[in-house]
This record gives C-alpha cells, sequence and structure tokens, in this order.
C-alpha cells in the first residue's frame, strides 16, 4: 500500500455557473521525501488556481490531474496536516463534475 495518510478530508463545492471549489486537508501517516495527490473527475475541469501544492500535469481530456508539494511540504512527517486548494472552471451544462477518486502517495522516481 502507497497511501501515506491516516485521514483525507475532502470538500468539493461546485456553483452551476462551472465553478468548482475543492479543499483537502490530508493528515500524514508515514515519512515521506516527496509526493503525489491525484484527482480523478467524470467529466473535463480546469483548475485556475491551486495553493498548498503545484500543478505538476493532467491528462489530455482534463479528468485526471496530478500535483506535487510545495519546497515547504516536500518532507512530510507523521501528524504532519497539508491542507490543499483548488478553484477552477468546467462546462456548465447542468451536469457538476464527480471525483471519482483520490490519492495521495508518496513519491519516488526510482519507483517507476
Amino acid at each position: 500500500d502507497d497511501r501515506i495518510y491516516s485521514k483525507l478530508d475532502f470538500t468539493q463545492k461546485d456553483w452551476q455557473d462551472g465553478n468548482i471549489n475543492i479543499r483537502t486537508v490530508v493528515t500524514v501517516s508515514k515519512d515521506a521525501n516527496d509526493w503525489r495527490y491525484t484527482m480523478f473527475f467524470t467529466k473535463p475541469v480546469e483548475f485556475s488556481t491551486v495553493w498548498g501544492c503545484r500543478k505538476l500535469q493532467t491528462n489530455e481530456f482534463k479528468t485526471i490531474w496530478t500535483f506535487g508539494p510545495m519546497s515547504w511540504t516536500k518532507k512530510i512527517r507523521p501528524g504532519m496536516k497539508i491542507n490543499l486548494g483548488f478553484n477552477g472552471k468546467f462546462e456548465a451544462d447542468g451536469e457538476a463534475p464527480l471525483t471519482v477518486t483520490k490519492s495521495f502517495v508518496e513519491y519516488s522516481p526510482d519507483a517507476f
């Protein structure tokens, strides 16, 4: 199990005009020197602002987003809480994107 958190509090707020706001608070359970947070959506989302992390990549459909740490949150220890926030847009067609999966794991470039 690559999971390095004991608790992941996730809040998503969608508006009919296509705005989306997500806040995640991660309680760390293991030491790690680097990490990745990935979210999978049911429809395209375009994030314009993020805080507590940085955008690393998205797939061509903008349904899978991966974020990494800021310099001050790269090395994490058990008990730490990491606050992440995301503001963005989605197509306002009456259906908000569902967040299907969230993943917060240790990143090790040698593992791939």
